[in-house]
């Protein structure tokens, strides 16, 4: 990227209120320079223009519940999974678009994939700040990746206090039938009293690894048409 680019990019982020130089010195230069972009400004297109939207998703859960392996093989189409895994030490900045069914438009995801350790608190907060969507990620043979999410899910909203964040629960690891010990409706209830959305998938197996961001591609221009619709009302 040229320096004027480089410049452009990082004027977006002042100009949005977003912390510059800490989303650098945590992401590094090369991914700050890629996260400048991650930070859009919804507003109403031309009537019947394609719309183009970019989403901030935060993707978190326990450790080892499989959201790197999500993240990656979400990227790559399915192409790259990665059988021995070594657990994220920090965060990891993956940008994917996805097109929104029955509609010309898409949303590019600036996903957030981040340790899932307490140690790295402050380090999430820091970047977390005003997210556009969030993908909850557990599994379902840990009872206790479950039980924690409600703790994830705190952290979450507490980065866009009083604003209506779309976000999906997400039970990975079906395919270990034997070892499962939370049941599918038992999530489905707390997605539910919770707002969220709920799918399961199989990372591993590669069944419904996409599912979880195109529900948020889908609930996400969602919102945006329920603005552009307020904005013209008003006008």
């Amino acid at each position: 990227m040229s320096r004027a680019g480089d410049q452009s990019n990082r004027r977006m982020l002042k100009e949005a209120g977003r912390p510059v130089a800490r989303a650098a010195a945590l992401l590094g230069p090369r991914q700050s320079r890629v996260a400048a972009a991650a930070f859009p400004r919804i507003g109403p297109g031309r009537a019947g223009a394609m719309v183009k939207l970019g989403a901030k998703c935060l993707l978190a859960g326990d450790p080892a519940v499989g959201k790197s392996a999500l993240a990656q093989m979400f990227r790559s189409d399915g192409a790259h999974f990665q059988k021995n895994y070594t657990l994220t030490t920090g965060i990891e900045l993956l940008v994917k678009a996805v097109s929104v069914p029955e509609t010309s438009d898409s949303v590019e995801f600036f996903i957030f994939d981040s340790a899932g350790k307490d140690l790295f608190s402050e380090m999430l907060e820091k970047l977390w700040e005003q997210p556009n969507v969030l993908c909850l990620v557990y599994d379902v043979t840990n009872e206790q990746s479950f039980n924690n999410c409600a703790k994830w899910l705190e952290k979450l909203r507490a980065q866009a206090v009083g604003m209506y964040i779309p976000g999906v629960l997400v039970g990975n690891k079906t395919d270990l039938v034997g070892r499962r010990v939370v049941e599918q409706k038992q999530a489905q209830e707390w997605a539910d009293k919770h707002g969220l959305e709920y799918c399961e998938m199989s990372v591993k197996e590669m069944k419904n690894f996409e599912a979880p961001f195109h529900i948020l591609a889908k609930s996400f221009h969602q919102l945006y048409k329920e603005k552009v619709e307020t904005f013209h009302s008003l006008a």
